[in-house]
């Protein structure tokens, strides 16, 4: 037989036996799936004596048992018993023996992590219950939209907003006829919310409690949609119904879920909670791999392209790998790059990335897309693999690297703020839902879905194959450990699926609404938890193990002055700015700066916190008015050197709702339809090239901002140019704000109103010592109204040529001065008259503001000589501002 013939007939039978073991690993999960019907019945005495293989085999009949159901874990009368008393340490102890040890010392480990997480979980499910409770709608009369949605007016509820509490396409409502209430009232409200046995009554029967999805929500109207087929005949109109709004707690069942899970897989918990001692010397970094990158600048960077390197060749099995990401430091970048060198060099990888939140994953599923689309290199190797057999391989079809996985309810809120490119590598790709099977998953070599998307996949069994070789969990920070559970149990079923984690745990982290049950743990996220495990941990000498984590530290996003601010607050100054000085300079010839070299701004303003009408949200009207006066200005007259500012450009930074809804209105009245207003939440994880914050509180308590990780947030959003607009007096006792507010100061950039009336100044180089202030002079500013004059005059006489000359030639500068010598008092306005109107267009520059409109009733107006920065003040001081006008 020739050499070539005997080649192939090992391909053959290489071939034969793939296909056999392939073969006979499927029927070895179809008996373990079997719930014991080849099982035998052992006697008593034969039940002692079960072998290794049976246990396991029993083991896995329960795992698979709790996957495959998902039930609605109602509160524990020791739960809602402890809610009666706010959740107290003596109430909380009679849950269990478990969790009255962990109040002793608030340390979760691999014995107590189960049951302690659970409790917790009850106290913030049940929080969010009660909120619901509180909302049961007594008399409700429907009336018909079409023929599958009726609407009805709420009760009025003076101090709960419906819009900040029902979610649509996403919670319940349920209707009670009469005679369902007279048969079965609600007893306990919380218990109310859960289902009831009448809502699976036939549909004419008269006690048929009818389910209806939440479609939209106003202060004044509840839309509700029902599924197709649910009704049979309209609903009666003319008689009241109990309304119960309700969430379906799909979050919370998963996250309890994944707990009972855990609690049966003792090895996944040791993997968990890694209990090696730190090694006396930390193992060597491994550069020496041969990585062609698909990102060049990773070369350049020693702590990213550590991290691709070792998750590709293979992290420690002893625990979790962990990469760091602080803001701008290419956290994404070194994701996206080890996920497809696992795709190119590893054919046998399948890839599960999840995240808390839509954007996470989007952002990251994006990247990936865009590199199978465009990436030569990446397509050459990709088609010539699927070539060869995939028996062999083991890899995917050619068209199916990645798949995304949105929920219904995204779907159904809509697909056009998505990139087109992602929806057609998605469930939705027709821009229709379709539920996507796990054996039809089996087929993809990435896997793109949110945390609760997974906790369905968990409930389909997908990770019953076992084909899971890698779990990257995005945001890891911003997650708390049960949500990021339910990315990892039931996914990671063998040693050989790694974990990967990434984020900052010194960023946002999770909602938590109660804050009993965030200040016993709740609030901290598995990585966070990870860090400060021995194992995690730095040496004297600042080393770790780099089998086990990377920790970023070279920032590309902002310009060094403000890398610096947030670095010396966070991040104990090891962050290094690298950003290229010709994308973050941007703003060194505005000559609203003292120095070119420090592009922070803090605007001085005295007014008002307030709060919306039926809402817990605050705003701060004079805030939101110099807000608009900063947008404007640098619209118009741009960053000077020829810089000119697109709309896109700016992103305001809210910490309210209300105030986020007040400066939206006033900057579409002003034709700034494109310059985006979000909050500290929206933020996080982006970035703008200049970024305006109003921080809101004025003369109240600090508020939301009293949490430091928003701060970091908010101050790392920037690129060139952060405008911070608040409160000084308020602020500095506020302890990471003061230390901007006192950097500002020292470096000219501190904008306030001098007391004598005088125009605005920039402050001397000073630090003003807090030991100094005196309390007597704090509480008189206090008490008296304030006036903040805006920094410069604003110009009547807008350029129109891109080197910022008005229609005269003279440039806006000298106008202002010369305007200012004739008429100190003069009054000025954005906004249009009646017998002029003026829309400001730059022609030449590509970069050009066009057709900016201004014809808006709300007319915000800064005077020239001060702005009247207190919106309580007395009607007696506002007439004398009046006369002075």
């Amino acid at each position: 037989m020739s050499e070539s013939s005997l080649k192939q007939e090992l391909n053959t039978l290489n071939l034969k036996l793939t296909q056999i073991t392939n073969l006979i690993k499927g029927w070895q999960m179809e008996q373990i799936q079997r719930n014991g019907r080849m099982r035998k019945k052992f006697s008593d005495d034969e039940d002692d004596i079960l072998s290794s293989d049976d246990e396991e085999q029993k083991q896995a009949q329960k795992f698979i048992g709790i996957m495959r159901k998902l039930p609605y874990y109602e509160p524990s009368q020791n739960m809602l018993k402890a809610m009666t008393a706010d959740f107290n340490d003596e109430s909380l102890a009679e849950e269990s023996k478990t969790f009255s040890s962990y109040l002793q010392t608030l340390q979760l480990d691999s014995e107590n992590v189960c049951s302690v997480l659970s409790t917790l979980l009850s106290i913030e499910d049940i929080s969010n219950m009660q909120l619901y409770a509180e909302l049961m709608q007594p008399k409700v009369y429907l009336r018909k939209v079409n023929k599958s949605c009726y609407s009805f007016v709420p009760c009025s509820k003076a101090d709960i907003n419906l819009e900040e509490v029902v979610a649509p396409n996403v919670d319940e409502a349920v209707l009670i006829p009469k005679a369902s209430l007279e048969e079965a009232p609600p007893s306990n409200s919380i218990l109310s919310l859960l289902p009831h046995k009448h809502e699976s009554l036939p549909s004419k029967n008269p006690m048929r409690r009818f389910v209806a999805s939440v479609d939209q929500v106003t202060r004044t109207s509840i839309q509700l949609k029902f599924k197709r087929g649910t009704l049979r005949g309209d609903l009666s109109l003319t008689e009241p119904y109990f309304v119960i709004l309700r969430s379906r707690r799909t979050a919370f069942r998963f996250m309890y879920r994944a707990m009972q899970l855990l609690q049966e897989s003792p090895c996944l918990r040791r993997y968990l909670f890694p209990t090696k001692p730190l090694a006396s010397e930390m193992p060597q970094v491994n550069l020496s791999s041969n990585l062609i990158l698909f990102n060049d600048t990773i070369a350049s960077n020693m702590e990213q392209l550590q991290a691709v390197n070792q998750i590709v060749n293979g992290p420690s099995k002893e625990g979790p790998y962990i990469v760091f990401g602080p803001p701008g430091t290419g956290k994404t970048t070194t994701i996206v790059e080890a996920i497809l060198q696992l795709r190119l060099r590893q054919p046998r990888s399948r890839i599960l990335v999840t995240a808390g939140s839509n954007s996470a994953c989007d952002t990251i599923a994006v990247r990936i897309c865009k590199y199978f689309a465009s990436n030569e290199r990446l397509q050459a190797h990709l088609m010539e693999r699927a070539k060869e057999s995939r028996l062999v391989t083991e890899d995917v079809e050619l068209n199916c690297q990645l798949i995304r996985l949105f929920s219904r309810s995204v779907y159904a809120k809509g697909l056009n703020s998505v990139e087109p490119l992602l929806v057609s590598h998605s469930n939705c790709a027709k821009y229709e839902y379709e539920h996507t099977r796990v054996d039809k998953l089996r087929k993809y070599g990435i896997i793109v879905a949110t945390l609760c998307t997974v906790g369905r996949l968990v409930t389909d069994n997908v990770g019953k194959f076992n084909f899971f070789t890698h779990v990257f969990i995005d945001e890891a920070g911003a997650s708390t450990e049960p949500e990021a559970l339910v990315g990892i149990v039931g996914i990671k079923q063998q040693e050989e699926c790694h974990v990967i984690l990434s984020g900052d745990h010194k960023q946002l982290g999770a909602v938590i609404k109660n804050n009993r049950a965030a200040n016993l743990g709740l609030r901290h996220s598995l990585m966070e938890r990870l860090l400060h495990c021995d194992m995690y941990a730095l040496d004297a000498n600042g080393n770790y193990d780099h089998t086990l984590q990377t920790r970023l530290r070279q920032n590309y996003r902002s310009h060094p002055a403000i890398v610096g601010l947030y670095n010396k607050l966070y991040y104990n100054n090891e962050l290094i700015a690298q950003a290229p000085p010709s994308e973050v300079n941007l703003a060194a010839k505005w000559r609203m700066l003292c120095k070119p070299d420090f592009p922070i701004l803090f605007q001085a303003t005295h007014g008002v916190t307030r709060r919306e009408d039926h809402s817990t949200s605050s705003l701060n009207m004079l805030e939101a008015q110099v807000v608009c006066w900063y947008v404007k200005r640098l619209l118009c007259l741009g960053l000077g050197g020829g810089t000119y500012v697109q709309q896109t450009d700016i992103g305001i930074v809210a910490p309210y709702a209300a105030q986020c809804k007040l400066l939206n209105e006033l900057l579409r009245n002003q034709g700034c339809y494109d310059v985006e207003v979000g909050s500290v939440e929206n933020y996080q994880g982006r970035e703008k090239p200049i970024i305006i914050a109003t921080l809101v509180r004025s003369f109240a308590n600090i508020g939301f901002m009293r949490n430091p990780r928003r701060v970091n947030v908010m101050l790392s959003r920037a690129k060139s140019l952060m405008i911070l607009i608040g409160n000084p007096v308020t602020l500095r006792h506020h302890r990471d704000i003061n230390y901007v507010i006192n950097q500002c100061k020292l470096h000219g950039t501190y904008l306030f109103k001098k007391r004598n009336g005088d125009r605005p100044r920039f402050l001397k180089d000073l630090v003003e010592d807090d030991n100094d202030i005196d309390d007597q002079y704090e509480s008189e500013e206090e008490d008296k109204c304030w006036y903040a004059k805006m920094p410069q005059d604003i110009p009547v006489a807008f350029p129109k040529s891109p080197h910022g000359e008005n229609g005269n030639g003279t440039d806006d500068r000298s106008q202002s001065e010369s305007r200012n010598r004739s008429n100190s008092f003069a009054t000025e306005s954005f906004t249009d008259s009646s017998s002029s109107r003026t829309s400001f267009q730059s022609s030449n520059s590509p970069n050009s503001i066009s057709n900016l409109s201004l014809h808006s009733p709300e007319q915000i107006k800064v005077e020239s000589n001060f702005l009247i920065a207190c919106a309580a003040a007395s009607e007696f001081t506002k007439q004398e501002l009046l006369q002075l006008q």
